[in-house]
């Protein structure tokens, strides 16, 4: 072996001790240095939970099932049904409705025709109405001048209005001499009626037909009473009745009676039932109002 070789090994079996004392050094250090730190505080150290789900899924495909998947035929075409044909009866029915649908627009269609119509009618016969109306306003104000022009004037207004005025005051003031001369016609028949009445009367009172006529009505009254009881004996009491012509009676007033209320109310009574009254003889000894003395006891 030469010696530059052999001085070689040598120098390297020198040095080989000096690194491996070197990593055994390190190697202390470091546990020291671990069980310091885990005397004096200890290490935690976190663990980190291992997924439970990281397992990995896998679907194997088998190569002679896609070989024979694709050497396999098609699936016959499905062809759909033909329909059925249709039932006469509902193909009837539906033409039905269908002419009944047509039947209804045509007469829809023809209402609005109509109504379109009837509303240009309207519009018409309202625009002809509204001319009119304008054509009359626009008149009147032409008649009315044509009136004015025509009226006289202020004077011969007047004028005429004057002379009307005195014919109307001759005819009223010869009526109202008419109507005097009625009147006083009238009123002078009137005073020969009664005086003729008056005269009439006086003769039958002198001939004793008016007390006899007074007497038939007294005597009548005191047919029809009837004594109350407790009626006084000689009982005379003033009567004061009114008549129309006919005899019936229409109010019965009692003056001087020396009686109860009883024998009064009876009285007049009696004189209601007597209507009619006798009437005279003589119609002009008739007499509206009647005065006689009731005297039951004669």
């Amino acid at each position: 072996m030469p010696a530059s070789r052999v001085a070689t090994v040598q120098d390297a079996r020198r040095l080989r001790p000096t690194g491996d004392r070197r990593s055994l050094v390190w190697s202390l250090a470091l546990h020291v240095a671990l069980l310091m730190i885990i005397l004096l505080g200890g290490v935690v150290i976190p663990h980190k939970p291992v997924p439970s789900d990281l397992g990995i899924k896998a679907t194997l495909i088998d190569p002679d099932a896609v070989r024979k998947m694709r050497r396999r035929p098609p699936p016959p075409e499905v062809r759909p049904a033909e329909p059925p044909p249709p039932d006469p009866v509902v193909q009837a029915e539906r033409e039905r409705q269908r002419s009944e649908q047509k039947a209804a627009e045509k007469r829809l269609t023809e209402q609005k025709v109509a109504e379109r119509k009837a509303a240009e009618k309207k519009l018409t016969e309202q625009k002809a109405a509204e001319k009119k109306l304008a054509a009359k306003q626009l008149a009147e104000p032409r008649a009315a001048d044509k009136e004015a022009a025509e009226k006289p004037a202020p004077e011969q207004r007047a004028g005429d209005k004057a002379a009307a005025d005195k014919v109307a005051a001759e005819k009223a003031d010869a009526q109202r001499r008419t109507a005097e001369d009625k009147r006083r016609r009238t009123e002078q028949a009137e005073l020969a009626r009664m005086l003729a009445e008056e005269d009439a009367l006086l003769a039958a009172a002198d001939s004793g037909a008016l007390a006899e006529y007074v007497g038939l009505i007294r005597q009548k009254v005191e047919r029809n009473w009837v004594r109350p009881p407790g009626a006084a004996a000689g009982l005379e009491c003033e009567l004061y009745v009114t008549q129309i012509p006919g005899g019936q009676v229409t109010g019965v007033r009692i003056g001087n009676c020396p009686a109860d209320d009883a024998v009064r109310r009876s009285i007049e009574a009696a004189v209601l039932r007597a209507s009619p009254l006798p009437m005279p003889a003589n119609q002009a000894l008739f007499e509206r109002n009647l005065r006689f003395v009731f005297k039951p006891e004669e």
